[in-house]
């Protein structure tokens, strides 16, 4: 099953005036995945935070981090994550995904306790 998230997202790259000054950022702060400053495009997943969503580098992202712990084998963390950052932000989500991931807790509730 391939569920589609519609994160939150910003640009955190500091504006600047036509000197190369360097504005005040209100959205300054540090990165939930790796700790450096808030730059380029991050997003917000729940429930791990702002995330950097894209690396100059090639390298892999905080967000692509933060997605394969969710795609370990542990389900349970995985939906149960989705499930969370589909109810906080519920009017990003088609009926169709919502539906989806109320289903799967539904037949991981219905699982024996010895199976989670």
């Amino acid at each position: 099953m391939q569920i589609t998230l519609s994160l939150p997202e910003f640009d955190a790259t500091p504006a600047t005036t036509w000197t190369g000054e360097v504005l005040h950022d209100p959205d300054a702060g540090l990165c939930d995945g790796c700790g450096y400053e808030r730059n380029g495009l991050m997003v917000k997943l729940v429930p791990f935070g702002w995330l950097h969503a894209e690396d100059e580098d090639g390298a892999v992202t905080c967000l692509q981090k933060a997605v394969d712990r969710l795609a370990a084998p542990d389900m349970t963390t995985a939906w149960t994550s989705i499930a969370q950052h589909v109810a906080k932000y519920p009017h990003r989500h088609t009926t169709a995904t919502i539906r989806a991931v109320i289903t799967e807790l539904a037949k991981l509730a219905a699982r024996p306790a010895a199976d989670r």
